[in-house]
């Protein structure tokens, strides 16, 4: 029994896994970026975004790895949870397209298929060529597990007591429900689930009765990559995963209610064993996803109940930098002048989420700051890559003069940028450590840190246009920070002499404020340069 029947299934259904694997890193791999792209430009409309989560879903063959996608895209900002909510949707119905493809019957040609993807990889075609070989690999060894599968459950259809446990998944519908969540839960691919009830289908081992239940189940248990990929994520990225959860689960519900008149439904459209599991997984999919469409701002608000607080939203990449304006040079100026801008905007995001890291104590914002920091790194590049093209354009004299001070200004915000980011990281281990500041100590440390904030609002504020009482105030504070330092430094040997603070924050301490007096220095130096620069030209 086990060499004959277990141990095929097992290498079949391992077979079948690495199929589904191979199949969407191929397609992943060749394109990859095309299909982030289309995700990033989903719009709020919730119909596009289930048509553009259906689509990617079907190229990559995989609706965890959408999702995976679609987690990553809001948690970085470039999605909300109303888009994503819609590209899951669609993402749902995109994932049934392998079942689909198997019950067409040309599992049969699995070796040809493969054979065919085998050549175009390994043949001496371009990168992109090797991918798609690689995908339609994929599609191959998918068949051909089909058909080991089949073969080697084909004696499990003269067993009446398997046939008797099989049949209890359709009389008992939770329990099909459980076998397939636990299943696809342990593989995490409801495909595979799928594939599996389907080469048990055509033995006749499972009806539609049976294999519907664990179909729901299977919708369930995909979901769980989806939650693994929210951990450690903002609060946005965890509503998206729960999204998934509760859109499947409740869905499941819905139709495990109206089992019997859905069934019978299916049955009807075809007598085919297989094409009745391939289509009630499509149309359960489909008509959850019209369900939930009408009322999917009832249902973002829903999850925002079940996952309260405010969403962290963090922008990545550029935003006004394009090459295609460069054929308008003012316009392009301008897209760099509002490039900086924003970048001085994050930078100042980080700075906020400094104070309440050091001061209240929040660590939730350790991670959004390391994000930004990021973002920061990446735009400044960018803004060092765009100003060379800029200069080479026919700019007014006033323009072309500023550009270069421009690109100083982006350099000296990325450095307040890394301060931050260092200052971040030393707090968040001392807090880790449970190394506390004395209140005197912590006392100056905000009076340091609130004239540092007061002179970068100052120049975030007027950035490419700082008045001469602006620039007085800017210099009269930077000359108070200076002596803050120095003040601090003493401070803090008078209390380790008198035992009010210990050494391992000692420690900390000294580098956090010389790394706030630097942002200070980094702050006037674009001062200097902004008010400079106004009076020269």
């Amino acid at each position: 029994m086990f060499l004959e029947v277990i141990l095929p299934l097992i290498g079949g259904i391992a077979l079948f896994i690495y199929g589904i694997h191979i199949t969407s890193d191929g397609i992943q791999k060749a394109l990859a970026q095309k299909l982030k792209n289309i995700l990033e430009k989903t719009t709020s409309n919730p119909i596009m975004g289930a048509l553009l989560g259906f689509i990617v879903t079907a190229i990559i063959q995989s609706s965890s790895a959408t999702t995976v996608i679609v987690v990553s895209l809001v948690n970085s900002g470039l999605m909300n949870l109303l888009q994503a909510v819609g590209v899951i949707f669609g993402a749902n119905i995109g994932t049934t397209i392998t079942a689909q493809i198997i019950a067409l019957k040309i599992t049969k040609y699995g070796f040809l298929i493969f054979t065919i993807g085998f050549l175009l990889q390994f043949l001496p075609f371009k990168k992109r060529v090797k991918y798609f070989g690689q995908f339609i690999m994929g599609f191959g060894l998918i068949f051909i597990a089909i058909e080991i599968m089949t073969s080697s459950v084909s004696p499990l259809k003269d067993d009446p007591k398997i046939k008797e446990l099989f049949l209890t998944f359709g009389k008992i519908p939770i329990f099909g429900l459980l076998v397939g969540l636990i299943f696809t839960m342990i593989q995490q691919s409801s495909s595979v689930t799928v594939g599996i009830i389907e080469a048990l289908g055509m033995e006749g081992l499972l009806n539609i009765n049976s294999a519907f239940s664990m179909i729901l189940g299977a919708n369930i248990g995909t979901t769980i990559t989806a939650v693994i990929a929210s951990v450690g994520t903002n609060i946005a990225a965890k509503r998206t995963a729960l999204a998934h959860v509760l859109f499947n689960l409740i869905g499941a519900t819905i139709f495990l209610l109206i089992l019997n008149p859905y069934i019978n439904f299916i049955k009807m459209l075809t007598p085919n064993t297989v094409n009745q599991i391939a289509n009630s997984h499509t149309l359960f999919n489909v008509i959850n996803t019209l369900i939930f469409l009408p009322f999917i701002n009832q249902f973002v608000k829903l999850i925002q109940k079940i996952i309260p607080g405010e969403e962290v939203i963090i922008e990545t990449g550029v935003k006004y930098l394009n090459k295609s304006i460069l054929k308008s040079p003012i316009v392009a100026y301008d897209a760099l002048i509002k490039e900086v801008t924003r970048l001085a905007s994050i930078v100042e995001n980080n700075l906020l989420c400094l104070k309440e890291l050091i001061f209240n104590n929040n660590k939730s914002v350790f991670k959004d700051i390391a994000q930004r920091e990021e973002t920061i790194n990446y735009v400044n590049k960018e803004i060092s890559k765009y100003v060379p093209l800029i200069t080479s354009l026919n700019l007014p004299e006033k323009e072309l003069k500023m550009v270069p001070q421009i690109l100083i200004i982006s350099s000296q915000l990325e450095r307040i940028g890394d301060l931050i980011d260092n200052t971040s990281q030393l707090e968040f281990q001392r807090l880790e450590d449970r190394i506390p500041y004395s209140q005197y100590a912590m006392e100056e440390l905000l009076d340091m840190f609130n004239y540092v904030y007061k002179n970068y609002s100052i120049i975030k504020e007027n950035l490419f246009s700082i008045s001469p009482e602006n620039f007085e105030v800017i210099r009269n504070n930077e000359k108070i920070i200076d002596e803050y330092e120095d003040e601090m430094r003493e401070h803090h040997i008078e209390r380790l002499e008198k035992g009010i603070c210990s050494t391992e924050a000692g420690v900390i301490y000294l580098d956090v404020i010389s790394n706030l007096e630097r942002m200070g220095d980094h702050i006037i130096k674009i001062a200097n340069i902004v008010y400079q620069s106004k009076n020269m030209i």
